[in-house]
């Protein structure tokens, strides 16, 4: 029998209705001042980045500054959420068949879900983390509407050491390469907000600081930042296993797309740092 996980944030994050939802995807790509506004730019050399996860209303526009840079012909996503409520196993994949957002079903990848389970201990199949959470939910229908066919690897993380954001990045490095090697197109997703509920000029101060870690590739540069500084990046461990794949794949060029907070759609005294960023070979 199917096993589908349904969408937990349709209606909230996002509309539930295919048509609104088509609909502000379209503006969040076309026509917001925030957004890409109809640029798109595919490039060939693109191994993934790290994009925002809050509702589309603040962070959507932001985000489609990285989907723009997508090939239609991409046709598998590994994407690493945030387990924010701290439920389940640490290190989860989902053990759904399919995923549903309003735009139809997304068929994960049971194959490279069976493969990267062998290769490591700590990641187990959990549905804990992933039923309420929206990290990664989220990003869907923007994949829904910039691919063709794909399927996804979803990846939940709460706390994990260094050694273990190591050891995750390098084995999705090497389902990278065998998924290449066999001619189907990957892309590699962390799915990150920046700081947390600060003025304007705090979050410009402890954004900068994280995304040039970011941007340097350092993984560990990132996650020393993140502890010593205290900023709420809620996707630090997702974008670190990130970095640790790119650099264990040979990727050399991190370009910041767009970066933003959530007090530039509605002014705020508290806002939310956003940021989309492209790495390339």
């Amino acid at each position: 029998m199917e096993c589908l996980r349904h969408p937990a944030v349709a209606g909230s994050f996002y509309p539930a209705e295919a048509d609104q939802l088509k609909e502000l995807l379209e503006e969040c790509l076309a026509s917001h001042p925030l957004g890409p506004q109809g640029v798109k730019s595919p490039s060939a050399s693109l191994l993934g980045g790290m994009v925002p996860h809050a509702s589309y209303s603040y962070s959507g526009p932001c985000a489609a500054h990285f989907y723009s840079r997508l090939e239609r012909d991409t046709r598998c996503v590994i994407l690493l959420g945030v387990n924010h409520r701290g439920s389940g196993a640490k290190a989860a994949l989902s053990p759904a068949d399919y995923w549903e957002t309003p735009l139809g079903k997304v068929k994960v990848d049971r194959e490279l879900r069976e493969n990267l389970k062998a290769r490591l201990d700590f990641l187990v199949e959990d549905e804990r983390p992933h039923l309420e959470e929206h990290s990664i939910e989220v990003q869907l229908p923007f994949l829904q509407s910039v691919l063709g066919e794909f399927t996804f690897l979803p990846i939940s993380l709460s706390y994990i050491s260094e050694e273990e954001c190591a050891l995750l990045g390098q084995a999705i490095a090497r389902l990278y390469e065998s998924e290449t090697a066999s001619k189907k197109k990957t892309v590699l997703i962390a799915s990150s907000d920046l700081s947390h509920y600060l003025s304007p000029k705090e979050t410009e101060r402890l954004d900068r600081q994280a995304l040039n870690q970011v941007l340097h590739l350092s993984p560990v540069g990132l996650l020393n930042i993140v502890k010593k500084e205290d900023i709420s990046m809620c996707g630090v461990f997702p974008t670190a296993v990130f970095l640790f794949a790119a650099k264990a794949l040979g990727a050399n060029n991190a370009r910041l797309l767009k970066h933003c907070h959530s007090g530039d759609v509605v002014p705020m005294s508290e806002v939310v740092g956003y940021a989309s960023v492209a790495v390339e070979f």
